[in-house]
């Protein structure tokens, strides 16, 4: 390992920079998940689907993670025709209005998370009033967090190499 990490003076200060890290890492994958989401939305649903913009072929999505459970999301976008056919109240209202089934697009797990990550950052978004759906502030947090980051790992690189050896 770095020489310099067996001089840090007790085990806080390695559990600081273990939590930092792993902090970091997870901000990094849910913002990524959200644009990952976008990019999957934008391939997949928004030949039939809008967010805020009417109706096309089937429903608008603006809301939608207020509206409905994540559970309930997952299993519309994974399996809409197993929700029709267990008579899901909603599935069937769905069915009726736009007279249309939802084809089930085979998105693993991972995607239909982002998409829905993407959906409830533009519900929340929307929610506080806001009408953007790429915010400044989660588009570039991941380069902040990496640099904040690395200018932790720099300030305790530069106090343990100028720290004074007491004899």
């Amino acid at each position: 390992m770095f020489p310099f990490f067996y001089s840090l003076p007790g085990k806080k200060n390695i559990s600081i920079i273990i939590f930092s890290i792993i902090f970091c890492l997870i901000s990094i994958e849910y913002v990524g998940s959200a644009e990952k989401g976008e990019e999957i939305f934008q391939g997949n649903c928004a030949g039939c689907h809008t967010i805020g913009k009417g109706t096309l072929v089937g429903p608008d999505l603006s809301g939608v993670t207020l509206r409905r459970e994540e559970k309930w999301l997952i299993r519309q976008i994974k399996d809409p025709d197993g929700l029709v056919a267990e008579k899901d109240p909603a599935a069937l209202k769905l069915l009726k209005d736009f007279n249309m089934p939802m084809v089930a697009l085979g998105l693993s797990d991972t995607e239909i998370a982002a998409i829905i990550s993407y959906l409830k950052n533009i519900d929340k978004n929307t929610d506080q009033g806001k009408t953007s759906t790429t915010d400044l502030p989660s588009r570039y947090m991941p380069t902040v967090l990496i640099s904040i980051l690395i200018l932790i790992v720099l300030t305790l690189i530069a106090l343990i190499a100028g720290r004074k050896k007491v004899k």
